[in-house]
């Protein structure tokens, strides 16, 4: 059972935070890993786990800037002013804790039930969910499609509701550290930091806030000093 008393988003607060990830984080419709693609879908992402990996970066602010500082000291990021700069705003003041959704560490990595919320965004005609594999009997994945209304709506949102605008500028960055690798690519990122790792099954992953903070110092710290 999950913890009693974490905080928890609700039905259309989830449904919005999904609708930013399959706009930004998507990858264009086709290729080797298509299946039977919606008529006129215009992204994708393939698989529950690549979801749900996205899902708690945009979630878990800490965590998502330690993967930032992670990409900068392995030299894996095109602008790292940038990188630094959207770790600090992922730590100021009280933001790890305000935008900050647990999520429960389970079989394969952080997981949340995100059936309702998709239900939302189906209904809706905003996106489609299709199996890959032989169901009912043998379903290999899931792979979630942007339909042109959801794209359409992400857009609105993006200009129309400002208290959602920072579940679009968070999947920006969901974006820049997880690119187009796969659920498990991901999920083994996520494993690397210990406090994930060690959770116990069925507990929410605690918050990692002041480490990182004291990590964010020493990184840009070293930068300044090398003339970086």
């Amino acid at each position: 059972m999950a913890d009693s008393g974490v905080r928890r988003a609700s039905r259309v607060q989830d449904a919005v935070r999904l609708l930013f990830l399959l706009d930004r984080c998507g990858a264009p419709c086709g290729g080797d890993q298509a299946g039977e693609e919606p008529q006129g879908a215009v992204a994708v992402v393939r698989g529950q786990k690549r979801l749900q990996a996205l899902d708690f970066w945009l979630r878990n602010p800490d965590y998502l800037a330690d993967e930032l500082l992670n990409q900068v000291e392995a030299g894996k990021v095109d602008d790292t002013a940038w990188a630094l700069e959207r770790a600090d705003a992922l730590l100021q003041g009280d933001e790890p804790e305000i935008s900050r959704y647990p999520m429960v560490r389970w079989r394969f990595g952080a997981w949340e039930a995100l059936d309702d919320a998709l239900g939302l965004l189906y209904a809706h005609g905003l996106i489609d969910i299709v199996p890959v594999g032989e169901p009912p009997a043998k379903v290999d994945r899931w792979d979630y499609y942007l339909l042109p209304a959801g794209r359409e709506m992400a857009a609105e949102l993006r200009t129309a509701a400002a208290d959602l605008a920072w579940y679009d500028q968070r999947a920006v960055v969901v974006l820049a550290v997880a690119g187009q690798s796969s659920g498990s690519q991901l999920k083994a990122l996520q494993y690397a930091q210990a406090e994930y790792e060690r959770t116990v099954w069925k507990a929410s992953i605690s918050g990692i806030t002041d480490r990182v903070r004291e990590r964010l110092a020493q990184v840009t710290k070293h930068r300044v000093g090398a003339g970086g």
